[in-house]
């Protein structure tokens, strides 16, 4: 039996426990907290040996995962599974961009106008007449670069290697170099286009001579000028992408439960409104995981730079698209949390 005394200093003890227990049921969603919070706290505190006042280990994890599980548990049907895949590739898509266009901030300014000039007319050997210097960009915007034409000016003793030296001369690291062939046409044999690329400090740059023959050799250059790829992109695409996507499956499952308390024609017009917002995202969250595909599986010396992954979702058309069905899922939010409400009650689950 025990005595009183003893009794009197298990109190603190088991109070400072209990503490500890409810403020790791704060992990648990709101509505399954309120529901189940004090069944579970009944549990570890009478699962726990006397004289304890902090959580065992074990107990932790056991609490944290059980929040976990429920945070991401959804109704049980097909539907409210694939909405929530659906919503986590979308979300993923712009979280991924997000994370893109974070690290492009970090990336080199382009040069000036007449930086660029400069060095078209080291590659060309030759001042260049009448160029078109065309600024695509700057480095805060989609697929930056700016690029050097003359062409109407045909260089007839241009060659590669006398291009190529001029550039290692001007402090230019020389890359992939290609070589591809113009198809006749009109009258106008087939012609080589020599295409290479170098680098020199967070600037890339692609050289383009364009060599005809129809009374007579020439050669038109062109140069284009673009930053180099962030070295950390890679990581800030993924942890943006790992957000996105557990915001999208984490609000799906907000939604469905929200929803199946509500009347057949507000489900039936969230339902319309998902697939509306599908087909806006559709285009622009393909081109983006096909542009991510690229940089995993693609030609890992590209003499063309591709698209930055944040383009996607950040240039005329795709961000009218993208901000459509990020608008429509803000309704399906909003008709989903009002309204009549019902029992919001999740399958039992213990803390473990």
């Amino acid at each position: 039996m025990t005595a009183p005394g003893e009794v009197a200093r298990e109190l603190p003890a088991q109070v400072q426990l209990e503490r500890w227990y409810r403020r790791l049921l704060w992990a648990y969603p709101v509505g399954y907290r309120r529901s189940h919070g004090e069944e579970i706290l009944t549990m570890l505190l009478d699962s726990a040996e006397p004289g304890r006042r902090v959580p065992a280990r074990a107990d932790v994890v056991d609490v944290l995962r059980g929040a976990v599980r429920q945070w991401f548990r959804l109704p049980i049907g097909r539907t409210a599974v694939l909405s929530a895949v659906l919503s986590a590739v979308v979300l993923g898509a712009v979280g991924a961009g997000v994370g893109s266009w974070l690290a492009w901030q970090t990336g080199a300014a382009l040069p000036s106008d007449t930086e660029a000039l400069q060095t078209a007319e080291t590659v060309a050997g030759v001042p260049m007449n009448a160029p078109d210097v065309t600024r695509i960009a700057d480095r805060g915007e989609p697929h930056p670069r700016v690029y050097v034409f003359a062409l109407e000016q045909a260089l007839p003793n241009w060659t590669l290697a006398a291009a190529q030296a001029r550039l290692r001369a001007d402090g230019w690291t020389l890359g992939t170099v290609r070589e591809s062939t113009n198809q006749a046409v009109r009258g106008r044999p087939a012609s080589p286009v020599y295409s290479v690329q170098a680098t020199r400090g967070n600037l890339e740059l692609e050289a383009v001579g364009d060599t005809f023959r129809s009374g007579g050799t020439g050669t038109i250059v062109h140069v284009g000028i673009h930053p180099v790829r962030p070295d950390w992109e890679p990581a800030a695409i993924l942890v943006g992408g790992l957000a996105g996507a557990v915001i999208g499956w984490l609000l799906t499952g907000f939604a469905s439960y929200r929803l199946r308390g509500r009347t057949l024609p507000r489900r039936l017009t969230v339902l319309a409104l998902g697939v509306t917002a599908l087909g806006f995202a559709a285009d622009p969250t393909i081109g983006l995981y096909e542009t991510l595909a690229g940089y995993a599986f693609g030609d890992p010396e590209p003499v063309r730079p591709s698209y930055p992954a944040y383009y996607w979702v950040a240039a005329r058309p795709a961000t009218e698209r993208i901000g459509g069905a990020l608008a429509i899922g803000l309704m399906i939010l909003v008709l989903a949390a009002t309204g009549r409400r019902r029992s919001e009650e999740r399958p039992t689950a213990t803390a473990a």
